[in-house]
């Protein structure tokens, strides 16, 4: 009999990671369920169903109109299967109101239909005994809940989850595997960034993200403080500080490395393409010396398989944000991941890469740029190695998942 599955997945309009998650899970989907008939949720529906290969819900998928909520309960009742994730969803690290929108969102659903899975979900840092609370009434709701680590597994027991209903893997990111750059590829590349088969022979991706600019763990997301200060008439709700000077002088120092020292060509990576991912991009390389061998993925027209094809040309990858990290991973790319919480840190533990993670209250000392160069040497020095460690790693996640994916429809 063929499955009506429902996946309530994450930003696909604006967020390049959450795209590769999505590619990850809808991949696992129509490997268990062949004949499985597949809606998504998606701002861009006609787009979406060409790179994904199937059907979407025309909505935000964090809309907080009522008559939205509806229409999606209303299709979430006729389908057999509701899968809801991955990525890091429940945590108050960065604000609060997010929680509760998806606590209050898969609550309501589930009155419509109790057959909810978690897809590979990371716990991330959560301080208030509430949200806490809120995060483990809303796991006990679901059939099962798959998480990406063990860490987030053991938060959530020590929490109050029932251990029978966790089950831990990888990021499913990490599934697709890449193909080489077809005249396609290439035409797109040179067509919307201005690169050409030179340039793409030797270089460096680094996928930066603004950091130390914005006070977290506060009620609002901070997108939504910044349009809500625009519509009042401000120009910022939130000013650069010293702090965050400190950090964009060392993003710019790490490009001079590369640029000038090692004579690389270096491709910046928004992986968020509405905060300020696009901007800080553009502003490092506007402000480098070398600015010829500087390329920024701005233009939002690759598809999540194209961006992949892309990435897996680099000799290295240096990541601010988890997932431009695992798409590179994914790649057998040799990868430096910079991290602002734990997520980076335990994927680069599940790859046995810990030495090649380091956190980014680092990038504020005057030894980081020492530490970073001589990891990016390394990596690059011994490219063979390290593609092989990774590879075999790799394959093992990949195992990992398919496994915990199996056996929750297994019955076990």
């Amino acid at each position: 009999m063929t499955k009506r599955i429902l996946l309530i997945n994450s930003d696909l309009a604006k967020n390049r990671g959450d795209r590769a998650i999505a590619e990850g899970n809808i991949l696992l989907i129509k490997e268990r369920f062949p004949d499985a008939i597949i809606t998504g949720i998606s701002e861009l529906p006609e787009r979406d169903k060409k790179w994904y290969g199937i059907d979407f819900l025309d909505m935000n998928f964090q809309s907080i109109n009522p008559f939205d909520l509806l229409r999606l309960c209303r299709f979430a009742k006729s389908q057999d299967i509701i899968l809801w994730g991955g990525g890091e969803i429940l945590k108050d690290y960065t604000n609060k109101a997010a929680l509760w929108y998806w606590v209050l969102k898969i609550n309501i659903i589930r009155l419509a239909n109790k057959n909810i899975y978690g897809m590979y979900q990371g716990i991330g840092p959560t301080k208030s005994s509430f949200s806490r609370k809120l995060i483990v009434h809303t796991v006990n709701q679901s059939r099962r809940f798959i998480v990406r680590d063990k860490e987030s597994r053991d938060k959530l027991i020590d929490w109050g989850a029932n251990a029978a209903k966790v089950v831990f893997a990888s990021d499913p990111a990490v599934l697709p595997s890449p193909k080489s750059i077809d005249p396609d590829l290439l035409k797109k590349l040179r067509r919307d960034y201005e690169i050409d088969s030179k340039f793409l022979e030797n270089f460096v991706c680094i996928g930066p993200r603004d950091w130390f600019h914005y006070k977290t763990s506060g009620v609002i997301p901070f997108k939504y403080k910044k349009k809500l200060g625009k519509l009042l008439g401000r120009q910022a709700t939130s000013k650069p500080n010293p702090t965050n000077k400190t950090y964009r002088k060392q993003l710019n120092q790490l490009i001079t490395h590369v640029t000038e020292e090692l004579g690389m060509n270096v491709l910046l990576v928004p992986m968020h393409m509405e905060e300020s991912d696009v901007d800080l991009c553009n502003d490092l390389r506007r402000k480098s010396a070398q600015r010829e061998r500087i390329r920024v993925l701005a233009n939002d027209t690759l598809s999540p398989s194209e961006l992949r094809d892309t990435m897996s040309a680099a000799k290295l990858m240096v990541g601010f944000r988890l997932h431009s990290n695992i798409i590179a991973v994914s790649s057998g790319v040799p990868s430096l991941n910079i991290y602002y919480v734990d997520k980076g840190r335990v994927f680069f533990d599940q790859i046995k890469q810990s030495r090649f993670a380091l956190p980014i209250e680092l990038t504020l000392n005057p030894e980081f740029s020492t530490t970073a160069t001589s990891l990016i040497q390394e990596l690059l020095t011994k490219q063979s190695a390290h593609r092989r460690a990774i590879s075999t790693q790799t394959k093992r996640l990949r195992r990992d998942i398919r496994q915990a994916f199996a056996d929750t429809f297994s019955g076990k």
